[in-house]
């Protein structure tokens, strides 16, 4: 666990050097965290049903759909720490907020 906190930490310190300091609504908050989800489940359901890994089914390209759906679960991984760290993020501004800030 302490490995996927580092990454986590390391991610909201890319996004404050990208970003700065964010403070925003909690609806703001929401729908950058939905953004994020969102696309960890796209690679979720692309990985499950292989979509458009058809052609390659059919022409037997075993080696390619495993490196194209290796992909897919390296993306998935790295979104979910994104997500993670966005939802740290949005405990900071809470926290800020109420502390006056």
């Amino acid at each position: 666990m302490d490995k996927i906190l580092e990454e986590v930490k390391k991610e909201r310190l890319r996004q404050n050097k990208k970003f700065g300091k964010q403070d925003h609504t909690p609806i703001e908050w929401i729908a950058i965290l939905s953004e994020e989800v969102g696309e960890a489940s796209r690679e979720a359901v692309d990985h499950h049903f292989e979509y458009g890994l058809e052609e390659l089914k059919l022409l037997g390209r075993t080696i390619v759909m495993d490196d194209i759906q290796d992909n897919r679960m390296r993306r998935y991984r790295k979104e979910l720490i994104q997500v993670a760290a966005v939802a740290v993020q949005m405990v900071e501004c809470l926290d800020r907020n109420e502390a006056g800030i």
